[in-house]
Parts: C-alpha cells; structure tokens; sequence
C-alpha cells in the first residue's frame, strides 16, 4: 500500500514504533494507528473550485483536489484505520448525495466529493488532540478508550460518509464565499470616485473602470 495523505511533518519514529507494535497491522501491511501532525495530512475533495490571484479569477472548474483534512488544527493526533466495509459499498459510495452517496450535482457534470472507493480502507480521526510530544501512557489511553468506546457503538457507514460529504459541501462553500468577497472588494475598489460623477481637480491619471475589471476578473455579462 501507498498513501500520499501525509506531506510535511512526521511522527517521530518511536512513535509510530509503539503504536506498531502494541496494535499490530492491516490486512495490506499498514499500521492499525498513526499519529499524525495534522496541518500534514491532506484528504481528496471533489467539487467546483475558484481560483483566483490579486486581482483577477484565474479559473472556475470542477476537480479533484488535496486539501488539509484537519484545516486549521495545529497539534498531534490519532488516526485509526477502518475497513472498506466502514465506509459502505461501492453502490452507496457512487450514489447520488441524496441517496446517501458521495457523488454532488454541478453544473459541469457529476462529480465524487471523496474521490474513488477506499477498497484499501482509509485512516480517521479517533478525537484526541495532543498540543504537545505525547507520551507512550498518552498514546496507549487514546487509543484503548477508542476501543473500548468503539467496541460499544456499532458502526453507520451512511451516517459517517453523509458527515464527510457535508464537509465537503461546506468547504467548497467556502471557497465560493471566498471569491464572492474577492470580487466584490476588488469592484468596490475599481468603482470610479464620486460613482463616475463628473469632477474638476489636479491629477491626469484615472482608475479602471469597473467593467475592465469586471473583464480581467472573467466576467463577460455584468450590469456596468
């Protein structure tokens, strides 16, 4: 097996050795546990995504990008693999958002908001958070308080991928705040002084109109 969901910093080698060796392996040779720094982990999220520079929209287009799992956590956590099986099946896992899918409606097509089907299983977060090098005693009552909750509750595989979607969902949202916001400044700050009032003063130089602007930032209908 090969992952590139981890980019940055690692555990330290002991670490990953300990949980290694107190909780054994997957089926495919992986690690039942990882700790990980979190702004280092990344996940696949698919959508339509604005990209955009100082001053103009670069492209709007749908995709499949990695974006932090974690955003905007700075600290060690926990990660416990789960089998296929947590996540459902393949016909659950292609089917439409409102069937409980991951697959999202956008105007350019369907698109996965998580990527492929973890046939290999994937790795999530068991909820402890260390600001801090943990210890072994640390690791070791994280991880068995997981267990001991986890053997109590059974698993929902709709429940789970219905919570990533909604993350997803909410993060292209963002995104697309994002731009809104962007747009809008860079048209305030493009707006002609006095609304384009005629004026007498000093000064030969004159602002971009906000239809210039409109046009750097790709808009090619607008009201101006």
């Amino acid at each position: 097996m090969f992952r590139d969901d981890i980019r940055g910093r690692l555990a330290p080698p002991w670490a990953q050795a300990l949980l290694l060796r107190r909780y054994g392996r997957t089926p495919f040779g992986e690690p039942r546990f990882r700790l990980v720094w979190a702004p280092s982990r990344l996940e696949r999220s698919g959508g339509i995504w604005c990209d955009f520079d100082s001053c103009r929209l670069l492209r709007r287009r749908p995709s499949l990008r990695w974006v932090p799992k974690y955003p905007g956590e700075s600290c060690w956590l926990i990660e416990a693999w789960l089998p296929n099986s947590a996540y459902g099946s393949p016909a659950l896992w292609y089917s439409p958002q409102a069937a409980g899918g991951t697959r999202l409606s956008t105007p350019a097509g369907p698109i996965l908001a998580l990527g492929d089907y973890p046939a290999f299983g994937d790795f999530e977060d068991i909820g402890a958070r260390m600001h801090w090098y943990p210890s072994e005693r640390h690791l070791a009552l994280a991880v068995d308080y997981w267990l001991f909750q986890r053997n109590r509750v059974p698993a929902n595989p709709r429940a789970a991928l219905a919570r990533r979607v909604a993350a997803v969902a909410a993060r292209l949202a963002q995104n697309e705040r994002e731009n809104d916001a962007f747009c809008a400044a860079v048209l305030a700050d493009a707006d002609q002084a006095f609304h384009g009032a005629p004026m007498s003063g000093y000064g030969g130089a004159h602002r971009p109109s906000s239809v210039e602007f409109c046009e750097r930032l790709g808009i090619r209908s607008h009201p101006f």
